[in-house]
């Protein structure tokens, strides 16, 4: 019988019969009737409908069957649904004819609606493995859970089914409705709106005074609460503030060129990151990427996460720098004044870009539905799991300004009992190794293919912040000198050695593991390792910050002063809270499969890394610096 005949037959079979009553839905099956299985066009496997009803929604089960249907009868949106599909086991497929032709059809139903969905597949026996997994696109109909779409494209109702033996393992599907208020749109809109027509006035205003007043009626201008207020957005000044390069008597500016860098090699990683891990893209080769680690240069990527521990360590030493300097000019005295205006600088400092850019994240993000209060006391980063994240590069800023709060009374312990002191602070680093790893290996979902959320506690992330609290006591009681004699350029060559050897050994240690051992992950399974591995890394910065800040850092210290960091530097906040939008937007709208390659990352990188830094000088100017 020739496939037309075969085609006809199995539409006439499904006119010709009655609407079974279970139909509408996956709770009224009767005990003994069930809908004939029927071959799908190109497939050799059959369809339990009945199966299929009672696994999914209602109306998903409706949807499945009209799409069945009208897929028989050549309709042209079912037609662009399935042409939609990746036919191949890596194949993204063609989703703006799902979502866009496919829905835009003459024929599409009422209250029927295409989605575009990424399905991660596995093995049978491997689906609870953390092997990464080829993905294929997929068109299904809206109504669908992601459980749901799991269920139907493992019978091959959605498109071909890359291997018969293979099993859906993770399914991420687009959505036009994520269940947020179109309010809650127009709040980010407004707000950009308003910044924006302030800086358009701001910098209108400083124009016309400057060219068209004298130089005394435009200090008489300026000096007014309305003049000082558009002063304060106009773009020129804000801009001569962002890249402006002169050092106040007192920085350190070696932490500028230090920031700059870590920001730059947290994007470098988080490019790599999504790319392979976010289900976001398909991997064209992906076994290359998989052993991508036996290149010489993969530990760079593999331990970029300790660039936030970097971040820490800075934090923790500026905090307890400055507070020390402040201590002993008001002769050890620390008021409950001090304590208030100390804590609402800080506070109003991180809080002005963030609060603006959770504005932003609220509108599109499903977490923050729900969440969102967390991030304003500082407190999401005990919110990252799944479907409760809300903005979650933030988690950062949280550990932060926890951190921030006990760091007066570290250090004003420091400063006043200095034994005492530094004891404790030890002690709370000492203590921070058995958080992270008891932590973890109480965390569900610390494995090696995930983060685990212990990752993100504070507890847990405190040691590098506390050893800034250290070095901060060490360059205040030495004011920044070491006596320059013979024994102190041998002690400071020594230092170097072991700040070098420390910096090596956290970075590199894990690729000469799996070099020696491809099966062994020292960073996901050995408990000892990721308890004191950041420690070993703040440690080599901390050593890299002293020599730099005494006068014995060398060539790295002239390049990490070099004066061009300094405005990237007054960017990098802003650029570390946005980049990752960048990453979800190239990887998300990249259309066919990406052939992974170290060029390739390194292009992406650097394209990422320019916008991150365009949009942040932008926002700096029009919400930052005003």
């Amino acid at each position: 019988m020739g496939a037309p005949t075969a085609v006809l037959l199995i539409q006439l079979s499904l006119v010709s019969l009655p609407r079974p009553s279970w139909a509408d839905g996956p709770t009224n099956f009767p005990p003994t009737t069930s809908l004939p299985s029927v071959d799908r066009p190109g497939e050799n496997t059959s369809i339990n409908w009945e199966l299929l009803g009672r696994a999914v929604s209602a109306q998903c089960f409706h949807h499945v069957q009209v799409l069945y249907k009208d897929s028989m009868e050549s309709k042209t949106y079912a037609g662009h649904m399935m042409n939609s599909t990746g036919d191949r086991r890596v194949d993204p497929g063609n989703p703006s004819e799902c979502k866009v032709s496919a829905n835009h059809a003459e024929d599409l139903p009422p209250s029927f609606r295409a989605m575009y969905c990424r399905v991660s597949w596995a093995e049978k026996s491997q689906v609870s493995e953390d092997s990464d997994s080829p993905r294929q696109g997929v068109c299904a109909p809206m109504s669908c859970s992601e459980e749901d779409v799991g269920h139907i494209v493992n019978t091959g109702l959605l498109g071909s089914k890359p291997m018969s033996t293979w099993t859906p393992r993770d399914v991420d599907c687009d959505r036009e409705d994520n269940g947020i208020s179109p309010f809650l749109g127009l709040i980010p809109q407004s707000v950009g709106f308003i910044i924006t027509v302030l800086v358009l006035v701001g910098t209108c205003y400083e124009f016309v005074i400057t060219v068209y007043y004298t130089s005394e009626k435009r200090r008489s201008l300026t000096a007014s609460k309305c003049g000082r207020f558009l002063m304060c957005f106009s773009a020129y000044t804000n801009a001569k503030k962002v890249f402006n390069t002169s050092q106040l008597p007192g920085q350190l500016p070696v932490l500028h060129g230090l920031r700059v860098g870590s920001a730059l090699w947290i994007i470098y990683g988080h490019v790599d990151f999504y790319a392979g891990y976010t289900g976001a893209l398909t991997i064209g080769n992906r076994h290359d990427f998989d052993v991508r680690y036996q290149e010489e240069w993969f530990y760079f990527i593999e331990t970029f996460n300790m660039a936030v521990d970097t971040f820490l360590v800075l934090s923790g030493f500026l905090v307890a720098y400055h507070l020390m300097k402040q201590l002993k000019k008001a002769n050890g005295e620390f008021t409950l004044k001090d304590l208030g205006l100390h804590f609402l600088h800080r506070f109003w400092r991180l809080s002005t870009v963030y609060y603006g850019l959770l504005l932003i994240f609220i509108s599109f993000e499903p977490g923050c539905q729900s969440t969102w209060w967390a991030n304003l006391l500082y407190i999401n980063n005990y919110f990252m799991g799944e479907g409760k994240q809300c903005f979650g590069i933030s988690w950062y800023l949280a550990v932060d300004m926890q951190l921030f709060i006990i760091a007066p009374a570290l250090t004003i312990l420091i400063y006043k009992k200095p034994r005492l002191g530094v004891a404790i602070n030890i002690f709370l680093v000492v203590l921070s190794w058995g958080f992270y790893g008891g932590l973890k290996q109480l965390d569900p979902m610390a494995n090696r293919a995930r983060i685990g959320h212990s990752y993100f506690w504070t507890p847990a992330r405190m040691a590098p912040y506390i050893m800034g609290i250290l070095l901060a006591n060490v360059l205040f009681r030495t004011n920044c000198k070491v006596p320059n004699t013979r024994a102190t350029k041998i002690k400071m060559l020594v230092g170097w050695v072991i700040g070098i050897t420390l910096g090596l050994i956290a970075t590199v240690t894990p690729a000469i593991v799996r070099a020696v051992n491809p099966e062994s992950y020292i960073r996901g399974h050995e408990t000892w390792w990721i308890a004191i591995e950041r420690t070993i890394f703040a440690g080599g910065v901390c050593w890299l910050i002293f020599a730099c800040c005494v006068g014995y850092g060398g060539i790295i210290s002239e390049f990490l002063s070099w004066r061009a960091w300094l405005p990237l530097s007054r960017l990098s906040y802003i650029v570390y809270l946005i980049h990752q939008t960048f990453n979800y937007s190239f990887f998300s709208q990249y259309k066919s499969p990406l052939f992974y390659s170290g060029l390739t990352n390194h292009i992406i990188f650097i394209g990422i890394s320019a916008w991150a830094f365009i949009f942040s000088y932008l926002i700096s100017i029009g919400l930052e610096v005003p």
